[in-house]
């Protein structure tokens, strides 16, 4: 098959040297799919003609709307998480539903969204792992284990909101008299330029904008990952599959209709988190074990051949000839 990744074009090389969850997205199934067989371009809106590819991928709304303007068929991923913050009688929903709409089917990495764009031709599609990226060390169970959030803050258009909920972990850091670390990009300084006072907690270690090329090393750095969130367009989302593939057990918030075994499911309350983190010390290798199994699953090989199944399924509905996976 001849597909074709159309680059979001939010300015981010392609794979991104650090921050960037679509562009790693797009850079994953295009190495997968190639290893699968399967001729992959990454390539801008504008550079695709009609006919020139079997399947058309595009993850940005605004994009796939383009390409129905010029008649090209595509299947569409979806990945903002305001369409679902701004609600129905918004412009971003509005327009992530038309893009829908006009697809030949698409995908949301999280199971609410299915229900909430209430459209026949939407599915759920799980994020997946680069398990030869990231990979466990052996660790014994830690005495005074060091904890690590990874997440780019804020909401819409205030980057103080606490969406990632920095607050909690730094809580339940304090709580126990734990080292936490706290990385992502570089706009995460103007949440705690605007929270000051967290900064008064002596064992919070602040990272930004970390190269991927080194966040292996960060995860082994660290023994329990924390990700008290309470918005998300993927359940799971790209930062706990890596800390799972890495061997870190989790305490986090993610939708109920989605099961993540081995990681500690906690809303954002402080001792609740704490009760996991007792749970996750007391039963550490079964964490572990039952994580990394789980990241395994969600490896992005097997996400891309899933992905192939799909695309001949759906595919057999609007074309006479099956393709040839």
């Amino acid at each position: 098959m001849k597909i074709c990744q159309v680059n979001p074009g939010c300015g981010i090389p392609i794979p991104p040297p650090s921050w960037g969850a679509i562009e790693k997205i797009v850079w994953e199934f295009t190495c997968n799919l190639k290893k699968l067989g399967h001729e992959v371009d990454i390539k801008w809106c504008n550079e695709i003609q009609l006919g020139e590819y079997d399947i058309v991928m595009v993850h940005v709304a605004n994009l796939a709307l383009e390409l129905a303007e010029r008649g090209i068929p595509y299947i569409f991923q979806h990945h903002d998480h305001h369409a679902f913050h701004y609600g129905k009688d918004s412009f971003v929903y509005k327009q992530n539903k038309e893009a829908m709409e006009k697809s030949i089917f698409s995908l949301v990495p999280a199971r609410y969204l299915v229900n909430y764009f209430e459209l026949p031709n939407v599915y759920y599609f799980s994020h997946g792992i680069n398990t030869n990226e990231f990979y466990p060390i052996e660790k014994n169970k830690p005495d005074k284990p060091k904890l690590l959030m990874l997440a780019n803050n804020g909401l819409a258009d205030n980057p103080t909101f606490d969406r990632k909920g920095f607050s909690y972990g730094i809580g339940l850091a304090a709580l126990n008299d734990l080292e936490i670390t706290i990385a992502g990009p570089s706009s995460n300084k103007q949440f705690f330029n605007e929270n000051i006072s967290l900064l008064n907690y002596s064992k919070l270690n602040l990272i930004f904008d970390w190269p991927n090329d080194k966040l292996l090393g960060l995860y082994h750095q660290h023994d329990i990952f924390i990700h008290p969130t309470m918005l998300e367009a993927g359940h799971p989302n790209l930062t706990m599959l890596e800390a799972a593939a890495a061997g870190l057990p989790i305490i986090a918030n993610w939708e109920l209709e989605t099961d993540f075994h081995g990681a500690w499911r906690a809303p954002r309350n402080i001792f609740d988190m704490d009760l996991g983190l007792k749970n996750i010390l007391n039963n550490w290798e079964r964490y572990r074990a039952s994580l990394l199994n789980t990241s395994r699953l969600l490896s992005w090989e097997n996400r891309s051949k899933e992905l192939l199944i799909l695309f001949n399924l759906i595919y057999k509905k609007h074309y006479p000839k099956p393709i040839l996976l």
